[in-house]
């Protein structure tokens, strides 16, 4: 078995307060259904009072977990890995981009437009089939 952090055991030795709560709130159960099967009320209201107490503890345990691993991850991750946008430079590239069009087209109906813009964004999709790219 390995020990890298998405192995089972991995998960054990990171959050060891899960499984303990798990085997805690099984234990529990099982001493409250012994004092049901002997006829013991009071054993088995107790051992169900401390299955939801360690129940709850468990799912408080994971949601500490989680919580902790959220503001560890924001803490590390990389923001400089994006990068900024020009707006500026990019409205100038559309409206070039837009007036080039415009230039270099004869007048059409509007429904002649949205299909050729329909099938040049049909060649530009990743999901175009190969034989688009090729040509």
């Amino acid at each position: 078995m390995s020990n890298s952090p998405n192995s089972i055991i991995g998960k054990i030795k990171e959050e060891p307060l899960v499984p303990l709560g798990f085997f805690a709130t099984v234990g529990a159960f099982l001493y409250a259904a012994h004092g049901m099967h002997r006829g013991n009320n009071s054993q088995t209201q107790w051992g169900m009072r401390a299955r939801v107490v360690m129940q709850g503890l468990t799912v408080a345990a994971l949601l500490g977990y989680g919580l902790f691993q959220s503001t560890r991850d924001s803490k590390t991750s990389r923001k400089e890995d994006f990068r900024t946008i020009d707006w500026d430079k990019l409205e100038q590239d559309a409206i070039a981009a837009e007036n080039a069009e415009n230039a270099s087209a004869p007048p059409q109906s509007p429904l002649d437009r949205l299909i050729a813009k329909a099938e040049a964004q049909k060649k530009m999709s990743v999901f175009a089939p190969e034989s688009a790219e090729k040509k």
